[in-house]
């Protein structure tokens, strides 16, 4: 039983995580309870991202991948111009930690306090995920492990942080986690977009920078 335990965990990735496994096999506990600020200071505008998401709104956004270039991409381009030479923002990266865990696989976006844009060779501090219309918990689940990989990515680089972030996005709805201590908390609240005015979550998203970058 224990053999066949340890093939399963050798041929999962972080996408096939569950809720479940994460406590089972990662020992966090997953919970839901209110841990953003109630109010943010304004982002500012930004005209550029404005112009990219009228064009966007006149695009067939269907699918993850269109999303992710039309409108979460838009976003992120704009937090870090916003926060230059803060951070690096890797797509499409692959993060292989520990396989024999099931923590590797690709992540849709990494924010890493890095300048080298090539490699993520300073701690990785946000992740972020985008899914189907729906925010599920198989959502969720993938990027508690990948929160759980960067903490020992982290702690391996000698940098260790207080809490790492992260969110599940399907563009429309923005789901903000955080996981301290093993305890992964999703904030309740999701945070919605709109095309006409981005800055709801563009002001999460710099919270949470500035806390981040506060706490190496």
């Amino acid at each position: 039983m224990r053999k066949d335990f340890a093939t399963n965990k050798k041929s999962m990735a972080y996408n096939k995580f569950k809720i479940q496994t994460l406590k089972e096999q990662l020992g966090v506990l997953v919970q839901r309870n209110y841990w953003l600020p109630k109010t943010f200071p304004a982002f500012g505008d930004d005209e550029r991202l404005l112009s990219s998401l009228q064009e966007a709104a006149r695009i067939y956004l269907g699918s993850e991948k269109a999303r992710s270039e039309f409108v979460v991409t838009p976003i992120l381009q704009a937090l870090y111009r916003k926060n230059q030479n803060k951070f690096s923002i890797f797509s499409g990266y692959e993060f292989n930690i520990d396989k024999n865990k099931g923590l590797n696989g690709f992540c849709d976006f990494i924010l890493a306090s890095s300048q080298d844009t090539f490699i993520v060779e300073a701690p990785a501090f946000f992740i972020v995920e985008t899914k189907k219309i729906d925010i599920d918990d198989n959502a969720i689940a993938q990027c508690g492990a990948e929160l759980y990989a960067a903490q020992i990515f982290n702690n391996q680089k000698g940098k260790p942080q207080k809490a790492l972030y992260g969110c599940v996005t399907s563009a429309y709805s923005w789901g903000f986690l955080k996981l301290e201590n093993n305890i992964l908390t999703i904030d309740p609240d999701y945070v919605s977009f709109n095309f006409s005015n981005p800055y709801q979550v563009l002001a999460v998203l710099q919270w949470i920078v500035g806390k981040s970058l506060s706490e190496e």
